[in-house]
């Protein structure tokens, strides 16, 4: 796939319910941790996990809304999504190929705390601006506005946006100081404010703390198995999972190309439409989706 910069986006993820993006059972005291960068630490969702989520809520868009009413609408569907997500090799007596859609991981660019100023805040380090000023880049995404290049003191932290009263504010275990930002903070401000409108209190803070905060002020709930003829728990059923807590922040870059066949009969143009109009306003992404886990609103941030 070639990725250019004219068929790619950027998918913005804001998490309504809690997410469980796994990793597999642990040794420690968290049984199912979730996925985190190794060398960071910092949670994310694997590409195959957002890859899978797009392709899952995709081909039930296309069930419930064929696009030629009439015709084998599970068919149809089914074999739109292969064309654009990929099919096995000999699966149903085709050839195998590769998807037109090529998906990154899901990186965090916002992470909610409790605080002293409000039910919670949200915080992002100078990292993540960095991170993301080379992303965007990729897709030619805000091309005409540059992420400013600001550093913070370990305890002290920027009002990105929002209004706070106190000098000091209290980020679960964490007190740090209001500094006066520099005037390049207001850029930061409008950027954030087309990425994710819903973040209403964003302060940025250092790399230091906001790497203690992802890994420590995580949600964790117990799980447990009840014995329908006992009422009561199964033996060793309890466990207790790590969960991304409602109204993380993330995002994905997204690269569209032809159809991966010979007649190559869709293009991307036509694919970017498909994709996005099925994935338009939310998706489901990591496990429990009975529980309502992994409820994501979506935003797409296209070139402007």
């Amino acid at each position: 796939m070639l990725f250019t910069t004219e068929f790619s986006d950027i998918c913005v993820f804001y998490a309504i319910s809690p997410l469980h993006a796994g990793s597999g059972q642990a040794l420690g005291v968290v049984d199912l941790p979730i996925q985190r960068e190794r060398h960071t630490s910092w949670p994310h969702v694997q590409a195959s996990g957002v890859k899978g989520a797009f392709r899952d809520w995709f081909h039930r868009f296309y069930l419930a809304n064929p696009k030629a009413p009439g015709d084998d609408t599970e068919k149809q569907a089914l074999e739109l999504t292969k064309t654009i997500f990929g099919r096995e090799d000999g699966s149903d007596g085709n050839g195998g190929h590769a998807g037109a859609i090529s998906i990154t991981d899901a990186k965090l660019l916002a992470f909610p705390v409790r605080s002293n100023v409000a039910p919670f805040v949200w915080v992002t380090c100078p990292s993540i601006l960095s991170r993301v000023q080379r992303d965007f880049r990729l897709c030619d995404v805000l091309k005409n506005r540059k992420l400013p290049d600001l550093s913070i003191q370990k305890d002290g932290c920027f009002i990105v946006t929002g209004n706070v009263s106190t000098n000091n504010i209290v980020l679960e275990d964490l007190v740090v100081s209001v500094e006066k930002p520099p005037a390049e903070v207001t850029k930061l401000t409008q950027i954030f404010l087309e990425l994710a409108p819903h973040v209403e209190r964003l302060l940025l803070i250092s790399d230091e703390n906001f790497t203690f905060l992802v890994e420590t002020a995580v949600e964790i709930q117990p799980q447990i198995a009840i014995n329908m003829e006992t009422g009561t728990a199964k033996d060793g059923s309890l466990r207790y999972q790590e969960l991304l807590p409602s109204d993380s922040l993330l995002y994905s870059l997204v690269f569209f190309s032809d159809e991966r066949t010979r007649s190559s009969q869709l293009k991307a143009d036509l694919i970017r439409t498909c994709v996005k109009t099925a994935i338009s306003t939310h998706i489901q992404m990591g496990g429990d989706m009975t529980l309502g886990r992994g409820l994501m609103e979506v935003k797409w941030v296209t070139d402007d």
